[in-house]
């Protein structure tokens, strides 16, 4: 009898860890984004699991960014940087057809330039990324210098500056329009390679639902 009242009141087990918001996600978990049409086709109702997280430095602020992969080749970079509102930032990395269709190539040079004052307004709305975009931008960012970490910092401080395992290093170009919550932004690395995304502040709740690996 005393087996059987064991038994009967033994308590479930506690979950392996807790998700509740998508900064908590980890390598394998997995996301969805909700069906917001603010939301371009890429992301929109998408399914997609981490692949990697990376650590994203500057000399005052540092913040992981999550890979994120669905069906499609086409990646999604969720990262959470410092702001008022606790909005998340969603880009997609654009390619260099993708780069000229959106804009026009000698107003992109001018982001290059100094003293770093370029304004870009959008060639065509009529693109699959046209939801992400805004009507004007205004440049912010003149190669502030920056690293790239190939790990999750969320926790800890990344190797300093000074150190010698510091990261890729970068320089960084940015511009936002929208009030600040659309964005191009540009990394230039060491050995030249150039990544230029395009990025969206959104609400963290745009993420509808999340489950932990193998749960």
């Amino acid at each position: 009898m005393r087996f059987l009242k064991s038994l009967f009141n033994k308590k479930p087990a506690a979950p392996s860890r807790v998700l509740n918001e998508p900064k908590q996600l980890l390598t394998g978990d997995i996301f969805c984004f909700g069906d917001s049409f603010a939301l371009p086709e890429a992301m929109r109702k998408q399914q997609l699991q981490v692949n990697d997280i990376i650590t994203v430095e500057f000399k005052h602020e540092h913040y992981i960014q999550l890979i994120g992969q669905g069906a499609g080749d086409k990646l999604v970079y969720v990262s959470f940087p410092r702001n008022p509102k606790q909005l998340i930032k969603c880009s997609l990395l654009l390619s260099r057809s993708e780069v000229e269709a959106l804009f026009d190539l000698d107003d992109f040079s001018e982001i290059f330039e100094e003293p770093g004052k370029a304004r870009l307004t959008p060639l065509t709305e009529q693109h699959s990324y046209g939801d992400m975009l805004a009507s004007e931008y205004i440049q912010q960012d003149f190669s502030t210098s920056g690293y790239i970490h190939q790990a999750d910092y969320r926790d800890s401080k990344p190797p300093q500056y000074s150190d010698q395992e510091h990261g890729q290093e970068f320089e960084y170009y940015s511009l936002s329009g929208n009030q600040g919550l659309r964005l191009i932004e540009i990394f230039i690395f060491e050995n030249g390679d150039t990544d230029v995304y395009l990025s969206s502040l959104r609400p963290a709740n745009d993420i509808a639902e999340l489950w932990i690996k193998g749960e």
